[in-house]
C-alpha cells in the first residue's frame, strides 16, 4: 500500500515519544543529516534537535552557526533558529542528575554520560538545559581533558539537605575526584541507595556549615588524600555491593599515588577504624583501588605493618586491587551493551514499520 506524505506524517506522529527518540537517534547514527531525518520522518528540525541536542553541544563548544549547519546538515538560518532548543528534562531525570552532581561535588561530561548511560550529545544538551536554568555553573575546564559540571551552591544545598561550602574542582585533586566518580559508576552505577558519598560522610563528622563571625571551626578530619594522625577518617565513599563474593557495605579508598610509609600507615589504619566504628552502615570490608604497581605494593606493605593487637581478628575484609583493571573490564562490558543496543535499534525500527504496514493493510 503506497502512502502519501500526509499519511506518512500521521504514521510517525502516532508513535510513542520514546520510540520516536530511538528512531531519530538510530537514523543519525546511520549517517543521516538533520534535514534528511526531517524528510524521512516528516518532522521538523526542531523535533530532531530536541532528541539529539547536537546544535546545543556544538554551540556550547563555540562553533559558529555556519559551522554548526555544516556539521548537522541544515541551512544556516535553520541552525540559527535551533540554538537554545533543548530536550525537555523530566523531573525524575533532573532529580537524578542534580542529586548525583551534589553528592559527588561535580562530574565531568564523560563520567556523567557513563553515570546516566547517555550518548555524549544528549549529555551536552542536558547540561545546557541545567545551565540555562541556573542549576549548574557554566562548564569548567580544570585540567586537560573533559570539562566539569558543577552544581551551584544553592542547588547543592537543595539536594543535600544542608548548606555546603562553595566548591570548585581543585587542580591538585581533580584526578582523584574523577577516579572516585568512575569507581562509583563501575561499582554501583546510579542507584543512590547503594552509595554514600564522601560529602555525606564528611557532613556526618563536621555537621552543617554556619558561615559568619560566630561560626565554629569545622572538626579536623583525615582522608586518604591528606592523612592526619588522630583525626576521624573520611572514606572516599561507601557502597553496598559484592567484592570477592562477599556482599555488604564496603568502604572505598582510591589510591592514585604512592605515599611515604608513615602517611600510608595513618591512612590505612584510619580507613579500617572508620569502617570498624561505623554506626550507620554495617561495614564488611575496605576496598582499595590502586593505580600502578608501586601504589599497589605501597598499600600491601602498610597492611603488613598493621599492629596485630588492634587489627587481627576484625570481622572486616581488606581487599587491594588494581583500579585500571576494574575500569577496563567495566568499559568493555559497557561498550558491549551499548553496541548490542545499537544493533537492536534497526530491528526495532523494522519491526515497528512491519507492524504499521500490517495495520494499514488491514
Amino acid at each position: 500500500m503506497k502512502l502519501d506524505h500526509k499519511q506518512k506524517t500521521a504514521r510517525w506522529a502516532a508513535l510513542e515519544v520514546e520510540a520516536r527518540d530511538e528512531i531519530i537517534g538510530g537514523l543519525r547514527d546511520s549517517g543521516l543529516s538533520y534535514q534528511e531525518i526531517s524528510r524521512v520522518l516528516g518532522v521538523r528540525a526542531r523535533r530532531v534537535e530536541a532528541t539529539l541536542g547536537e546544535v546545543a553541544e556544538l554551540h556550547g563548544r563555540g562553533l559558529s552557526v555556519t559551522e554548526i549547519g555544516i556539521r548537522v546538515g541544515l541551512p544556516r538560518s535553520t541552525a540559527h533558529g535551533l540554538i537554545g532548543v533543548g530536550r525537555p528534562l523530566s523531573t525524575g531525570r533532573k532529580t537524578e542528575v542534580l542529586s548525583a552532581l551534589s553528592q559527588m561535588h561535580a562530574l565531568q561530561i564523560d563520567t556523567l554520560g557513563w553515570f546516566l548511560g547517555m550518548e555524549r550529545n544528549h549529555v551536552y544538551a542536558l547540561v545546557a538545559d541545567l545551565v540555562r536554568a541556573k542549576e549548574v555553573h557554566e562548564l569548567k575546564q580544570v585540567q586537560p581533558g573533559e570539562k566539569w559540571v558543577v552544581p551551584t551552591r544553592i542547588t547543592a544545598a537543595r539536594y543535600l539537605g544542608w548548606r555546603p561550602s562553595d566548591w570548585q574542582p581543585p587542580l591538585m585533586f581533580a584526578e582523584h575526584y574523577r577516579a572516585v566518580a568512575q569507581a562509583r559508576v563501575m561499582l554501583v552505577g546510579s542507584d543512590p541507595k547503594l552509595w554514600v558519598s564522601e560529602r555525606t560522610l564528611r557532613h556526618r563528622v563536621q555537621g552543617e556549615t554556619q558561615p559568619g563571625p560566630r561560626s565554629k571551626p569545622a572538626t579536623p578530619i583525615s582522608t586518604g588524600r591528606e592523612p592526619k594522625l588522630g583525626r576521624p577518617h573520611i572514606h572516599d565513599g561507601r557502597f553496598l555491593g559484592v567484592v570477592e563474593n562477599r556482599h555488604g557495605w564496603w568502604a572505598l579508598e582510591v589510591e592514585l599515588s604512592k605515599k611515604d610509609p608513615t602517611a600510608m600507615d595513618i591512612a590505612l589504619r584510619g580507613a579500617i577504624r572508620a569502617a570498624r566504628d561505623s554506626d550507620t552502615e554495617q561495614m564488611v570490608g575496605v576496598l582499595y583501588l590502586c593505580r600502578t604497581a608501586s601504589v599497589f605494593d605501597n598499600v600491601h606493605a602498610a597492611s603488613d605493618r598493621l599492629p596485630p593487637a588492634e587489627f587481627e581478628g576484625l570481622a572486616l575484609d581488606l581487599v587491594v586491587d588494581d583500579f585500571d583493571t576494574y575500569w577496563t573490564r567495566w568499559l568493555t562490558t559497557y561498550g558491549q551493551l551499548r553496541e548490542a543496543r545499537k544493533a537492536a535499534s534497526p530491528n526495532r525500527r523494522r519491526s515497528t514499520l512491519i507492524h504499521l504496514s500490517a495495520q494499514e493493510a488491514s
